[in-house]
């Protein structure tokens, strides 16, 4: 009697076990075919998949290709939460993306193609930081495109295209005072 009890929850259990092994192997195989083909970089047999971590490993397996817009459009399409450790990568490596570029292009003399992509990269780089000002990484990289491109206040450019409407400029005008 006490071994027919024993019984029924010992199978239950083996095949509770025997089905979460055959799940994890499952999981693996398809787990170690998904590496395979991004090591192959044969994108067009993963980009089936709704997974946001796999939309993101496309995005930054086009982006390791210097594939630009392929790049900048895979990364727009990441289904990934707002505020997630997720989307705060995708907001660093698209702000990485868009600095990389505006660096080739201003290297190739198109100064005025790269300035909106820098001005993008700020952007994204200021977002992370107002999400964690600890991201050591996005500071340095934020500095490096301050000083690439810096901001001016609107005050200070147009006191420099008009420098004598500049309210300073009343106060530094050389007075002319009679000689003694």
């Amino acid at each position: 009697m006490v071994t027919q009890r024993l019984k029924i929850p010992t199978v239950a259990i083996l095949t509770v076990l025997i089905l979460a092994i055959c799940y994890d192997g499952i999981r693996l195989a398809h787990d170690r075919r998904f590496n395979n083909a991004l090591a192959a970089g044969d994108v067009a047999w993963i980009s089936y998949s709704d997974d946001p971590h796999i939309q993101f490993a496309i995005a930054y397996d086009l982006q390791q290709q210097r594939e630009f817009k392929a790049a900048v459009n895979a990364y727009g399409a990441v289904n990934a939460l707002s505020g997630s450790q997720l989307q705060m990568r995708i907001k660093y490596n698209l702000a990485n993306l868009y600095f990389r570029e505006a660096t080739r292009l201003r290297e190739a003399g198109a100064y005025d193609l790269a300035m909106p992509l820098i001005e993008l990269a700020k952007q994204n780089y200021k977002e992370i930081l107002r999400i964690d000002n600890g991201h050591w990484d996005a500071k340095f990289n934020l500095e490096v495109a301050l000083f690439v491109a810096p901001e001016t206040d609107p005050a200070d450019a147009l006191e420099e295209r008009n420098p004598e409407r500049s309210p300073r400029a009343l106060t530094t005008i050389n007075s002319r005072e009679p000689l003694p």
